[in-house]
């Protein structure tokens, strides 16, 4: 074996401290004859040391970054920090600091441990959110979302967390739960600065069609959205002023509404407090709902509900009185926070009507037509209600209810069936389909509508360390935009900010000395500070022209870089960071402030590193791997290949951390250091072509992301090598620049060491010889009138008469090729298909 031990303490630090001499990853904004190239990783939170996860984030995508690089593109790759919001405000908290001295001092310990990884990354456009310089423009932004009607303060109910004390976003509910502290969260109502994110979500909805992003990204978004289409229907309440509204997606079913169903939070039931006879019990069951979750009131396995004694709705159609119903299954956030309840066709209503003893009435049958009557002998015998004597079988059952009243004797049979609905009890509307009928009585009793569960974004959140909402208001009380020429509108030093529940800006005497000075005698400050989501919904166009003062990034350089061509981020951001940065680019976008309609063309959702304990790496769980250890153990190469190691980079996965594989990785480059006593000057063909099949390899594996494959395909190259004892300079130069992607320190040592020109992160990438790869022989399937029956080897351009000779004798094939073939076609080294006469 050929390992050689090398000193990667003192290998790491020649080759970063002249990388940053040389400013070999300072990027120009155009470089003639190269491709930009814009590649990126999530914004990293400065609230402690980086652990091991955090190196999963970064160091893969370097290796992506370098590679694009060393294939001659002009290549963009920067960092910063999202150094705004709770979690650094909360670990300062913890320890007695101020926000702004934990950050700082955070983001310098941060930076050296990026560093010490061997990134490749721009450093001269760092970026830090809560830097004045960022957040003028951020709170610019906002101003310009004001003017455009984009961005409203309103008096609403909100998602408050008694753990980070402070409201969040429907996004940061997970479960019912805060995603950052895991607390209960608790309905309110109170004022609220938001975003009409709601006014993009058609837009946000069609343009993932064109995205070159996974489906399962897509699909997250896209279920997050919610589109419904169906129809709007308004129930006169009787003897009242009041109209009940709701929306449905099976309209064709409007004929079956027995009652309908108000959430708690509903506010026609304080207007009508004096037309309700039983106020106080609808009170106490309100009172009642209001301490459970969403999550709790949706999964709730017994529905629960009061009646609204006094009033009732009038059927449009019918003119039926409907009884009203106060119930927690349905929610105030969803739709109008109303229902028509339709229990022959809605599971929920189902139950609810049956356990207050309301009608239940049928009004879409769905037809089952079975062709063949030997098919549902058995559902004959086992359902006695079902008699058929023809050769076709009809069977007429409520629409998705009824259905599951069948009984099934034989679940292993196959039943082929069609299907088509039917309108029953609906007036003229009877023996219609629900897709003709559903339109019309949607037109002639309401309206067309679609609806969306997406929610506008609510920002304002009542801490301290966050971007101060740049808006004063009049002595009367009316919302005014701070103008550019006061912005940064900087955050006041002067405040208590243990959180309390209220926002600790209110507390400022300065902030509110400030705005008089600039505005007037009883003007007043906003006092919430913006969500952290807000900070990072646009720090990729910042990247693009970081220094300037004047703009939040040039017209030009934008169109230089944007969109990024490759983002790689936590599947946990897919519908938060992620939708809201779309939103956020639309929005500046028709705010004239961007260029384009998405910001990134390429987005992959990464995997997973699992602690010792088996569970998500994490700081707060206490089971995170120190990376500083660990290089200091094995070095930062080997802790960077071991990452990629692990498993496909681009598949949404969980890898659980292994320090013998990590071991395994230094004992891996320890050989490939040693790689040089085998150097000669024969060539060996046997070596040249396993160098190519390498090349092909890593390239693929980049390309693909999938990391693990390349770092395998170097290993095979180096166990060829030592097992023919045989390998030239030439060639173990061309391995360094396989390697340098994944190991670019001792890379660059064995460059140099073979005599490489420059560095060999400016090398060009190593291109495979595909005659080289050419093998000797090939597998051809082989069909039988169009249909596989299998695949035989036969030698590379072999003539179709021996193709099928070895076909016909294959023992396995044989049996499939009954009788002789009319036609052959074949196409050479791809394909055989026979053509054969079944009637012969």
């Amino acid at each position: 074996m050929a390992a050689k031990d090398y000193n990667h303490a003192e290998i790491e630090k020649k080759w970063q401290q002249k990388w940053q001499e040389q400013q070999l990853y300072k990027t120009d904004n155009q470089v003639d004859g190269k491709e930009n190239f814009y590649t990126l990783f999530e914004f990293p939170y400065p609230s402690g040391n980086l652990h091991v996860g955090h190196w999963y984030a970064f160091g893969p995508t370097d290796v992506i970054a370098r590679y694009h690089r060393m294939n001659g593109k002009n290549v963009l790759f920067p960092v910063g920090f999202d150094s705004f919001g709770l979690p650094a405000e909360n670990a300062a908290i913890k320890r007695g600091l101020d926000p702004r001295e934990w950050t700082y001092k955070n983001i310098e310990i941060m930076t050296n441990q990026i560093k010490s990884m061997g990134t490749s990354v721009d450093w001269s456009r760092e970026v830090k959110t809560s830097d004045p310089e960022y957040y003028k423009w951020t709170q610019y932004i906002f101003t310009q979302f004001l003017e455009k009607g984009l961005a409203y303060e309103s008096e609403q109910e909100v998602n408050y967390c008694p753990g980070c004390k402070t409201v969040v976003a429907n996004e940061q509910v997970v479960n019912g739960q805060c995603e950052r502290c895991d607390s209960q969260i608790e309905k309110r109502t109170q004022k609220q600065w938001t975003l009409r994110i709601t006014d993009y979500a058609e837009e946000l909805l069609n343009d993932l069609d064109g995205l070159d992003w996974p489906e399962e990204i897509k699909a997250a978004q896209r279920a997050w959205i919610g589109k419904s289409e169906g129809a709007n229907f308004e129930f006169e309440v009787a003897n009242t002023n009041k109209k009940v509204k709701v929306f449905t997606t099976r309209p064709d079913t409007f004929y079956g509404v027995t009652y309908l169903v108000v959430a708690p939070e509903h506010e026609m039931i304080s207007s009508l407090n004096e037309n309700i006879t039983n106020y106080e019990a609808v009170e106490d069951y309100i009172k009642t709902a209001q301490s459970k979750t969403d999550v709790q009131r949706q999964e709730a396995k017994e529905k629960t509900g009061v009646k609204l004694e006094g009033i009732t709705a009038n059927h449009p159609a019918t003119g039926e009185k409907l009884p009203i119903f106060v119930a927690d299954y349905v929610l105030g956030s969803y739709g109008t926070g109303a229902i028509m309840a339709v229990p022959a066709h809605d599971e929920r209503d189902n139950e609810f009507a049956k356990k207050f003893d309301l009608p239940i009435v049928n009004v879409v049958n769905k037809i089952f037509t079975f062709s063949i009557k030997e098919q549902f002998d058995d559902f004959i015998d086992t359902n006695p209600d079902i008699h058929n004597n023809s050769d076709k079988l009809e069977i007429r059952l409520p629409d998705i209810l009824g259905w599951k009243s069948i009984k099934y004797p034989n679940r292993h049979k196959t039943f082929s069936f069609k299907t088509k609905t039917e309108l029953v009890n609906s007036s003229r509307y009877n023996n219609k389909t629900s897709e003709e009928a559903g339109q019309k009585i949607a037109e002639e009793f309401g309206e067309v509508a679609t609806t969306y569960r997406l929610r506008d974004w609510s920002v304002g959140r009542q801490r301290y360390w966050g971007c101060p909402i740049p808006v004063v208001y009049s002595p009367e009380g009316k919302a005014k935009a701070v103008p550019l020429e006061h912005l940064p509108w900087t955050l006041p030093d002067d405040v208590d900010h243990t959180p309390d529940g209220t926002a600790p800006l209110d507390r400022s005497s300065k902030l509110k000395k400030r705005t008089e000075e600039i505005f007037g005698e009883g003007w007043t400050p906003a006092t919430d500070t913006m969500d952290t989501f807000v900070d990072s919904s646009w720090y990729y166009v910042r990247y693009t022209d970081a220094g300037n003062d004047n703009s939040l990034a040039s017209s030009d350089l934008q169109k230089v870089w944007l969109p990024v061509d490759f983002y790689s981020g936590g599947a946990e951001h897919t519908t938060m960071h992620l939708l809201y940065a779309r939103f956020f680019y639309k929005a500046m976008r028709d705010c004239g402030l961007v260029v384009g309609d998405e910001p990134f063309k390429n987005r992959m959702n990464r995997s997973l590193i699992l602690g010792p304990d088996g569970n998500k790496m994490s700081k707060s769980k206490g089971n995170v791997i120190d990376p500083d250890i660990q290089v200091n153990n094995v070095g930062a190469d080997a802790v960077r290949m071991y990452l990629c190691f692990m498993g496909p980079y681009n598949e949404v996965s969980y890898y659980p951390w292994d320090p013998n594989g990590l071991v395994g990785v230094r004992k891996f480059l320890e050989r490939v250091n040693g790689l040089g006593e085998f150097v000669t000057s024969k060539e060996n063909k046997d070596i040249e072509i396993a160098l190519h099949k390498a090349i092909k390899g890593v390239t693929e594996s980049i390309e693909q992301k999938k990391l693990n494959t390349g770092v395998s395909a170097l290993m095979i190259l180096s166990n060829e090598i030592e097992k023919q004892k045989q390998v030239t300079e030439t060639q173990l130069r061309t391995m360094s620049q396989l390697l340098a992607p994944y190991a670019p320190h001792l890379a660059e040592e064995l460059w140099q060491h073979y005599d490489g020109t420059g560095s060999v992160h400016e090398s060009m990438w190593p291109r495979y010889d595909k005659e080289l790869l050419r093998t000797d022989s090939v597998v051809i399937p082989v069909q039988v009138n169009g249909k596989k029956i299998g695949q035989i080897r036969a030698p590379r351009d072999a003539a179709q008469d021996l193709v099928e000779k070895l076909a016909k004798s294959d023992t396995r094939l044989k049996l499939k090729i009954t009788g002789e073939a009319k036609k052959v076609i074949y196409v050479k080294n791809r394909i055989l298909n026979l053509v054969i006469d079944k009637n012969a």
